[in-house]
């Protein structure tokens, strides 16, 4: 499949984060709105086939990939090859900081040729004084709580005892772009899609105004230094299958605790939890198939769709395996 890149725009604050398989959700939903029930079953079956019409990588901060979980470095190698200079506390303490890190630059990336060890990372990390290696920077973007009423789900009204919860959204410094990348051969069908989702918002507390954003096609995209081989693959997206014994290499699990969308009259918004693996997971094995989930909530027709987006990367040292 082809490879795309957007660059998408936030026109307000997210109440939820912008991640592969939420995003699956709402690009069915809008299927289903735009088509009806019987196409959103077609792409759902194609999707249960090992055939996706697409596969999206979650937005990630402008020209930055995850960064993987690789272990660390042995602790007599990192003596040896950081403490000629500088003080072993020191040293350690820039390298705490180093392994904070979420992301590395599309630019590192190419630079290497998808050749990863942590040491070389740390090395690369140090030379460029924080330059190579960078998380967004704290002012693009502010995490906040709001506090919300508890409703009552049978009456859809505020419940008569009262109280309060708490919940967090992110708002972005103005001119902040993020990119998502996505496979596909029916483009076209996705970016329709995809602007329904604009136009509507994505995740929650979208009838506050919350999750609205604009997006553009990246032209000058350059997508071959992301059809080369390696050792391992990053994944750019929130990963699930049924498939889990089928994986190896190195990863960041979590439970997943989703919902669904209420748009149709589902009075059910819970789904059961799920193992999924985060961003930047590097698998030097995978599962060819079990990338849809069902049986996750008490409607049947609702499913997870977990395939993600890959790009080769080839481990060196002590993490190749």
């Amino acid at each position: 499949m082809a490879l795309y890149r957007y660059h998408i725009t936030p026109l307000s604050a997210f109440a939820t984060p912008l991640r592969s398989d939420t995003l699956y959700g709402h690009l069915l939903w809008a299927a289903a709105q735009r088509y009806g029930e019987e196409r959103v079953t077609a792409l759902i079956a194609a999707f249960f086939e090992e055939t996706p019409p697409f596969r999206l990588s979650s937005a990630l901060p402008s020209r930055t990939l995850p960064l993987p979980p690789l272990p660390g470095i042995p602790r007599q190698r990192f003596k040896e090859q950081f403490t000629r200079q500088k003080s072993l506390v020191e040293m350690l303490k820039k390298y705490k900081t180093f392994r904070k890190l979420g992301f590395w630059s599309i630019e590192q990336w190419q630079r290497l040729h998808g050749a990863l060890s942590q040491e070389a990372l740390f090395i690369e990390w140090l030379a460029a004084n924080d330059e190579g290696i960078t998380p967004p920077p704290p002012h693009e973007k502010t995490l906040q709580s709001q506090p919300h009423v508890s409703i009552d789900r049978q009456s859809g009204s505020v419940l008569d005892s009262g109280g309060l919860f708490f919940s967090s959204a992110t708002w972005y410094r103005p001119g902040v772009t993020l990119d998502l990348y996505v496979e596909s051969e029916q483009i076209e069908l996705f970016e329709e899609l995809f602007n329904d989702v604009a136009a509507t918002g994505f995740g929650a507390d979208r009838s506050t105004g919350k999750g609205h954003f604009r997006f553009q096609r990246d032209e000058a995209f350059e997508p071959r230094p992301f059809a080369t081989a390696g050792s391992h693959r990053l994944s750019l997206s929130v990963c699930a299958s049924t498939e889990t014994t089928a994986f190896a290499g190195y990863w960041s699990p979590f439970v997943k605790h989703g919902r669904t969308w209420s748009g149709f009259g589902e009075k059910n918004p819970f789904k059961k939890p799920f193992l999924a693996f985060g961003e930047g997971s590097c698998f030097s094995r995978m599962p060819e198939k079990g990338y849809v989930l069902r049986n996750i909530h008490s409607d049947s027709k609702l499913v997870q769709i977990g395939w993600p987006l890959t790009i080769p990367v080839t481990l060196e040292g002590h993490h190749a395996d």
